[in-house]
């Protein structure tokens, strides 16, 4: 069975991944997460939860202030579409 993205793919998020010299394997290991399961919500397929979200941006070193950024890409674009 095909998997379909449901969520926009989080690149901004992959990015700061790459940025912090990480990996999915270290980053699901520090959330608790499998990395399976990482990857399908990076890509889009399942959501991140608000506590994946929270944990993922205390180890990444996301401010509060940049979440939307990272996580909520579609809504920024909206917004700037809409201005």
């Amino acid at each position: 069975m095909a998997k379909y993205r449901k969520y926009p793919e989080l690149n901004s998020l992959k990015g700061r991944i790459r940025e912090r010299n990480t990996s999915y394997r270290k980053l699901s290991g520090e959330i608790g997460m499998a990395v399976n399961t990482l990857s399908d919500k990076l890509n889009g397929f399942y959501a991140l939860s608000i506590p994946e979200a929270e944990a993922i941006a205390i180890v990444l070193d996301i401010p509060p202030g940049q979440m939307d950024k990272y996580f909520f890409p579609s809504m920024l674009r909206n917004a700037t579409n809409s201005a």
